[in-house]
């Protein structure tokens, strides 16, 4: 059960927390309190004009976020900010409402409560099982977020000192799709356990989600994606890279330049060849057909353990990758780690624009009930 803190313990949690994170999403958050106008760098500005923007120094975006989160009348922002920010990896699954009611009947209907970032006051506890957690829920038109935060805590090498910060996971419903996300960040400072907490986070989603809220939920089948997504006309989305295994046990990584399609090893090469020399294929119809149903043979039994798909914008800085792993924790789930990369944005419209994606292209279809 989790226990009442008190308040600069519980803030600092959050300034540790957001310190913890890289200096380009450090920048990302500033320009957020800057747009909020709860920071300025003008001096000339009376700041008591309004009392919840503070004065901070130009080019010091940690001593930014210090100086904002460990003040109680920016918990809102900070709380709002893990709603809506963008997430390393998701788990996707499909859903159906059960007699309990819509998504947001069964949340009212659990007691989890509504968050508004203007009249935000925390609780000053923070969990350390999902069990345990209070969770919050905005609703944006077809869009609703579920965030719990657990507490986590690592030792500095440096200085061999504690750090304490907090684990937001959302859970983002996709209502019209019927599709929902489980989002989180690695552990910190340990991957080796990163890779098993991962699954322990899955594992206590999911049981909330079919014991609090009462929903049935369905894996996601991937069969298709490949295939789809090569067939996209307009190239907005396409295979940027992928990892392919042979059933000889052989196994290629196979990435496409900026402007040319991939090419399967091997494989795209003899298709090439006889595409370009079809006068001469077409002389031994027998010949050209059992070549391309060898082809066909090896695409059919090779094995995808993951895909890169970029999604492609006229500015190249926002355009963005997600790496789909297939068959990931028990070969149940399908993983989605967004790639930050090059891509400015730090906000959760892309992970939202790609799932939308997947499943109205139906490169994501539902599959057996877990």
């Amino acid at each position: 059960m989790a226990l009442v803190m008190g308040t600069q313990d519980f803030l600092e949690f959050y300034k540790e927390t957001f310190l913890g994170y890289s200096k380009i999403f450090q920048r990302y958050v500033v320009k957020k309190l800057e747009e909020k106008h709860y920071i300025t760098y003008n001096s000339q500005i009376e700041l008591s004009d309004n009392e919840n923007t503070i004065q901070v120094e130009k080019g010091q975006d940690s001593k930014a976020i210090a100086q904002t989160a460990t003040e109680k009348r920016f918990s809102g922002f900070y709380e709002s900010l893990e709603f809506t920010k963008l997430y390393k990896y998701s788990i996707p699954l499909f859903y159906e409402n059960n007699e309990s009611g819509t998504i947001l009947e069964c949340l009212k209907k659990s007691s989890v409560h509504e968050f508004d970032e203007a009249s935000f006051s925390p609780s000053y506890m923070i969990a350390t099982t999902i069990d345990d957690a209070k969770p919050l829920y905005i609703n944006e038109n077809r869009d609703v977020y579920v965030k719990f935060v657990l507490q986590k805590s690592y030792y500095d090498s440096s200085d061999g000192i504690q750090i304490n910060y907090r684990f937001p996971i959302v859970i983002y419903f996709d209502l019209e799709h019927n599709i929902l996300e489980i989002r989180f960040d690695s552990i910190r400072h340990d991957p080796t356990v990163s890779i098993g907490m991962n699954g322990i986070i899955v594992t206590e989603c999911i049981k909330w989600l079919k014991d609090v809220l009462g929903i049935s939920l369905f894996t996601c089948e991937h069969t298709k994606l490949i295939s789809t997504i090569k067939d996209n006309p307009d190239g907005s989305v396409c295979i940027y890279k992928q990892m392919m295994e042979l059933s000889s046990g052989g196994s290629a990584e196979l990435t496409a330049s900026e402007q040319t399609d991939y090419v399967l090893p091997f494989i795209g090469e003899l298709r090439e060849l006889i595409s370009e020399n079809e006068p001469i294929f077409d002389q031994s119809e027998e010949i050209k057909r059992l070549l391309l149903q060898y082809l066909e043979d090896k695409e059919t039994t090779a094995h995808y353990p993951y895909v890169y798909i970029k999604w492609v914008r006229p500015i190249d800085s926002e355009s963005y990758i997600v790496k789909i792993i297939f068959d990931y924790f028990q070969q149940k789930y399908t993983l989605m780690q967004h790639i930050s990369g090059n891509c400015k944005d730090f906000g959760k419209e892309r992970m939202n624009n790609a799932i939308k994606y997947l499943c109205e292209s139906s490169s994501f279809t539902k599959g057996e009930k877990l």
